[in-house]
């Protein structure tokens, strides 16, 4: 019986449980509809324009999409896919709504033709096609270099030996070489060798007396108890050479001197004057008047800039200050491949080409080899300028 009492008290409370559930439920949707009620009225009140929660008079500014910079875009610098973005912006904040791109492929590629700021829109009148469109803020030269490289002059060897004979022009890679011609110093005087000796002697009267200074080395002899002096049979040391790749996928700014203006992309280099030459001895002067005029020159460029990382900047000034003798290798077309090299000397050649020493013979050949061919540089340079010729 107690039982039975137990789980009829049990009912009802659940009956009551649910009961203020289903309540509690149908007042938050009356309340609901009161908001929504409420709001509906408040609109109707405003004559149903413009939306909901504005203070009277304001309107809501229209959007348009256009294509904005997500990085900051230096002059010169060519557009990639990742630094742009579709995204909204007011209407009424463009100065001109057909000069806003609204698709992201319009402007990929394109280049910037002044500096770009991240957030900013990018307008058509900011971007150009070709580097020869950039505009005449700054130099051409700033605005083409590599991202993170510095722009480096060098002189060029006038004979073309040095420059691919000329063969190289704005826009192409090259590699940097450097020959080097070392010689042995003396480590604390930092003077070639070898030094001058002196051989001190005392005398009599306990002076110290100092000979005639003599070039060489002192070494033991069985011809003098004292030794010997071998001294060098030339005056000065033989340098030995070694020629050595320094630089790789330099990228070639300009070759010549820069216009004035700092604008040299898409004009023709001005031609080297070459003054014409004096007449030929004898003549006189009634005759300077009827020596043809030397033909124009072809451009011969003395100076040529280069764009390098900074630290290869420093390599270039030092082998420039140190007089180092440059040569500049060609690359092949969108070659950027890099590959070690090794130093190149006498006995490089010996080792890797098996050059034999020739064995000394009782007989030789008449008259004597002193030299091999080689060019002449000066008659080189002076066929390259085109030096007047008498005919005689």
């Amino acid at each position: 019986m107690r039982g039975r009492v137990l789980i009829l008290i049990g009912a009802i409370i659940l009956l009551a449980v649910v009961a203020v559930a289903v309540l509690m439920l149908q007042g938050g949707d009356e309340g609901g509809d009161e908001a929504a009620e409420t709001e509906v009225a408040e609109g109707e009140g405003d004559g149903g324009e413009g939306p909901v929660g504005l203070e009277p008079g304001q309107s809501v500014q229209e959007m348009v999409e256009i294509v904005i910079a997500v990085q900051p875009l230096p002059r010169g610098f060519k557009i990639p896919a990742d630094a742009v973005a579709k995204l909204p912006w007011p209407k009424d904040s463009l100065p001109e709504e057909n000069n806003a791109f609204k698709e992201t492929e319009e402007v990929v590629g394109k280049i910037a033709r002044t500096d770009l700021f991240r957030g900013a829109p990018i307008l058509r009148s900011q971007v150009v096609d070709d580097l020869k469109d950039v505009a005449a803020d700054g130099s051409d030269a700033a605005a083409i270099i590599p991202p993170g490289t510095v722009a480096v002059a060098l002189p060029l060897d006038l004979s073309g030996i040095g420059q691919v004979a000329y063969g190289i022009r704005d826009g192409d890679y090259i590699d940097v070489i450097l020959s080097f011609l070392f010689i042995d110093v003396d480590e604390t005087f930092q003077t070639r060798l070898p030094n001058n000796i002196s051989t001190l002697t005392r005398l009599e009267s306990g002076d110290l007396s100092i000979g005639a200074p003599r070039q060489g080395r002192q070494e033991p002899s069985t011809m003098s108890p004292e030794g010997v002096l071998v001294g060098p049979s030339e005056n000065t040391q033989r340098p030995r050479l070694v020629v050595q790749r320094t630089i790789q996928n330099a990228f070639v700014v300009h070759v010549g001197y820069f216009p004035a203006d700092g604008n040299f992309i898409g004009q023709t280099p001005t031609p080297m004057e070459v003054e014409a030459p004096p007449p030929p001895p004898g003549e006189g002067t009634e005759d300077q008047a009827t020596t043809p005029a030397p033909s124009p020159t072809s451009y011969l460029p003395e100076i040529i800039t280069l764009a390098v990382d900074p630290q290869e900047a420093l390599v270039l000034v030092w082998a420039v200050d140190s007089q180092i003798p440059i040569s500049l290798a060609l690359r092949a077309a969108g070659d950027v491949s890099t590959a070690p090299t090794q130093a190149v000397s006498l006995q490089y050649m010996i080792q890797n080409f098996n050059v034999t020493q020739p064995d000394t013979l009782p007989f030789a050949i008449e008259p004597p080899i002193t030299s091999v061919r080689r060019f002449d540089i000066s008659t080189l340079y002076s066929f390259l300028a085109e030096t007047f010729d008498t005919g005689e």
